[in-house]
């Protein structure tokens, strides 16, 4: 599970912003966290903000983060680090170091992991685990000095820091030359970590082309019982869902493609989803119609991704990110997803939801503990910053955080300058 997450110098974020999924000491909504080791662990976190405020690039460092861990080992000598991306609107930051921080539970031991790097180095990097309250340091790297191996550590150390390039994360080159000892904590990046910082069209189209395979080769799976159980239960009209095999007739190919390219095209196309729908006739039910998928809703369509991975991440235990949960979902529909995690019987895996919206609507919803809620704006230098409603003073148990947020109390929200733009609209 994801404890902390610390974002410094990287997109909109000039200084050090911290999301915290601790529990504080409000009282209520007792569902809505677990008990796991020595913390009291919240579900789900929402944050609010205007158009610009930094929610999607806050969102964005998880999969910075997590493209880091899961792929550096492979980058090759003087390749730039794509995810350096300080902030660019002052000048002191341009050059300085981005830098993540987390703390997470993977496998019942609790870790904590420090990057900091520039465009082609790793500048620091830190990695700790814990017994209790006592911390206990596995590796700490610093540029063109030796690594410090804690008394934790087992396996290899000279020849992997050898091995390990500037612009590599020892945790990735040390997992992949077979240290046990760090196993742990990158499955949590691999394993339990899963980032959709927006479902766009082809990410959608992805997701869905995934799900109408896990469909086809076991409709009798957990996955496909709760998959069709979800989509019915939405009030989309929709009595079952299943996938079919496509036939290769169907694709007009060039004559000139190459065959193995050909075949990756036909494999990844290889089902498609068929949805179900009930036809009358006098008022009498006489049978079902099935419809491709293309033809639903865009809500509809949107649900086939997101149902799909919030099934996958409470049967998982996955921490899952996702920005803009809302797309064309109707708020009611929005509030029984979040709601999934906050169910005891249903979110066995302790599964974890931090998504960012616009849909107020959730705020006068008995749904989210204030300690939850997370709001982004920018300062006039064109900096985002990062605060917790419960942090805010004043804020009561009552307070309707719909109509606060709303009218500008709560800040984070838009301030529309539009003397000049009437101006304008009005002259000749």
């Amino acid at each position: 599970m994801l404890l902390k997450f610390v974002v410094e110098n990287f997109r909109s974020f000039k200084g050090c912003m911290e999301i915290d999924l601790l529990k504080t000491n409000i009282k209520g909504h007792s569902n809505n966290y677990c008990e796991l080791k020595n913390d009291s662990v919240l579900y789900t976190s929402v944050i609010y903000g205007s158009n610009a405020s930094g929610k999607s690039g806050f969102l964005r460092a998880f999969q910075a983060l997590e493209y880091l861990v899961m792929n550096s080992s492979n980058f090759k000598p003087d390749k730039v680090i794509a995810p350096y991306e300080p902030f660019l609107l002052d000048e002191d930051s341009l050059n300085k170091s981005v830098r993540f921080e987390i703390e997470f539970i993977s496998n019942d031991i609790k870790y904590e992991y420090i990057i900091a790097f520039k465009r082609k180095a790793i500048e620091t990097e830190e990695l700790s685990s814990f017994n209790g309250n006592y911390k206990s340091l596995l590796f700490y790297r610093e540029k063109d000095k030796d690594i410090k191996f804690g008394d934790s550590y087992r396996g290899g150390k000279k020849l992997i820091e050898r091995l390990t390039l500037p612009n590599q994360l020892f945790l990735s080159k040390a997992v992949e030359n077979n240290v046990e000892v760090l196993l742990d904590a990158y499955r949590f990046f691999t394993n339990k970590l899963r980032v959709f910082p927006i479902l766009e069209g082809g990410t959608e189209e992805d997701l869905k082309r995934l799900y109408a395979r896990k469909l086809a080769e076991d409709s009798k799976s957990n996955f496909s019982r709760k998959f069709n159980a979800l989509i019915c239960a939405l009030d989309t009209g929709i009595t079952q869902v299943s996938a079919e095999e496509t036939k290769e007739e169907m694709f007009k190919f060039p004559d000139n493609i190459p065959e193995d390219v050909k075949g990756r095209l036909l494999d990844k196309f290889k089902y498609d989803i068929k949805t179900y729908h009930k036809v009358y006739k006098n008022g009498e039910l006489i049978t079902q119609k099935a419809f491709d998928v293309k033809d639903e809703s865009a809500g509809t369509k949107n649900l086939f991704a997101l149902g799909g991975i919030i099934i996958e991440a409470l049967e998982q235990g996955h921490v899952l990110i996702v920005d803009e949960l809302e797309k064309n979902l109707h708020p009611e529909i929005t509030t029984f997803l979040i709601n999934l995690f906050h169910r005891p019987e249903i979110n066995r895996k302790n599964a974890q939801l931090i998504f960012a919206t616009h849909d107020v609507s959730q705020l006068s919803h008995d749904t989210f503990r204030r300690d939850q809620v997370w709001f982004v704006e920018k300062d006039e230098f064109g900096a985002s910053t990062l605060f917790r409603c419960s942090d805010i003073q004043g804020i009561r148990n009552d307070t309707p955080l719909d109509k606060w947020y709303m009218t500008g109390r709560l800040g984070a929200t838009p301030i529309i300058q539009d003397e000049n733009f009437l101006v304008e609209m009005q002259e000749d």
